[in-house]
């Protein structure tokens, strides 16, 4: 079957962040956003990212996405894939929530929605994945599992929702010091078998993930370094057997914090290059390059997965990286990404540098004020 590549035709912002009001037409191939820091370049992506996942990657209030002053944000795409094209609304209204319509029809669950529109984002925050806590390498792996496996979403959502309610018994006896684990084993049961689903899709993830990772690594910087992604879990093994074990085991570590402190919500993912943490010892350069690496990948896994050419949103992405990173990563752009690239930088010269001998359709666009004008 042949590779679709879905893209957004316009775009529209309403109230949303530091735009008033902003129509713009887009390329199919690439859209560069260029102007000093703090124009607003960083908004548009955002917009995008919150009609692919309902939610922007720069905060998870919806609240604060509003115009200075605002009750309300309204972000409207059109999206086309071969030759239909579908309006996709996100709006939210402070007192009421926020609503995503599908040609003007309210989508019942978001979480439905997530896939639909896939996208991979490369940010200058993404180093948190490697400097950050566990629980963004976590997010990390299951924001992108979700974009193509809806039952993995499934399981992750009533995980979170059973510890949710896990965690709230073990408060409650907490506060009246009253333990009661017949009552406990009754969400122990709830819990394994959506853990076990939750694990077992993050390990297959890694396994076919790590090797090509590994060849875009090698791509940008060398095959004199070699990369590693370590899974590490509490959990001896992946059974219905092991989870009861570890439940077990921290029984009285739960009783006394008043919460669940074993299960696949404490699992991380470590960074190694040649087997030393790219954590500890890992220079900048080093750290970003990984990163880069990681976002490539994960682009090319989720287009295997889901037949669609993913959008490819690139943030701030080519500053402070030395020529040879910098030629071999707008290498890799222009040869293996075939789907809608849009690109936030402060230097127009450098990116038509870059995309000069481009086949592929470039427009470029200056933004200053939050201001946008085709350049």
């Amino acid at each position: 079957m042949a590779l679709a590549t879905p893209h957004l035709q316009h775009l529209q912002l309403t109230q949303f962040r530091s735009y008033t009001d902003l129509e713009i037409d887009l390329s199919p191939h690439i859209n560069c956003f260029t102007g000093p820091n703090g124009a607003g370049k960083t908004n548009i992506l955002d917009a995008i990212h919150y009609l692919s996942f309902t939610r922007g990657f720069r905060h998870h209030q919806d609240r604060q996405a509003v115009q200075d002053g605002g009750q309300f944000f309204f972000i409207g795409g059109a999206w086309k894939k071969g030759k239909s094209v579908k309006q996709v609304h996100c709006n939210y209204m402070q007192g009421k929530g926020k609503k995503l319509l599908i040609n003007q029809k309210a989508v019942e669950r978001m979480s439905d929605h997530i896939g639909l529109m896939p996208l991979v984002a490369i940010l200058p925050s993404d180093t948190d994945l490697i400097n950050g806590q566990s629980a963004d390498r976590r997010r990390f792996l299951d924001m992108l599992i979700s974009q193509y496996d809806h039952q993995f979403l499934h399981h992750l959502i009533h995980y979170e929702r059973v510890l949710q309610q896990r965690n709230a018994l073990l408060k409650l006896m907490a506060e009246n010091r009253r333990f009661d684990q017949e009552q406990l084993s009754l969400w122990d049961d709830q819990l394994i078998p959506h853990g076990i689903a939750v694990k077992a899709g993050r390990e297959d993830f890694l396994e076919a993930f790590s090797s090509v990772f590994a060849s875009y690594f090698s791509e940008i910087v060398s095959d004199k370094e070699t990369p590693k992604l370590q899974y590490k879990s509490q959990l001896d093994g992946n059974t219905t057997e092991s989870w009861r074990n570890l439940l077990r085991d921290n029984l009285d570590k739960d009783r006394v914090n008043g919460y669940t402190v074993g299960g696949i919500h404490r699992d991380d993912l470590q960074f190694h290059i040649d087997e030393h943490s790219v954590r500890n010892y890992g220079s900048q350069g080093q750290q970003k390059t990984f990163v880069i690496a990681l976002k490539l990948a994960q682009y090319q896994l989720l287009q295997e997965k889901t037949n669609l050419a993913p959008i490819l949103l690139l943030d701030d992405l080519f500053d402070k990286l030395d020529r040879h990173r910098l030629g071999q990563i707008s290498h890799l752009l222009q040869s293996r990404i075939q789907g809608q690239i849009f690109i936030t930088d402060t230097s127009e010269i450098r990116l038509r540098e870059i995309f000069g001998e481009s086949k592929r359709e470039v427009a470029y666009f200056s933004v200053l004020n939050s201001e946008v004008t085709v350049s």
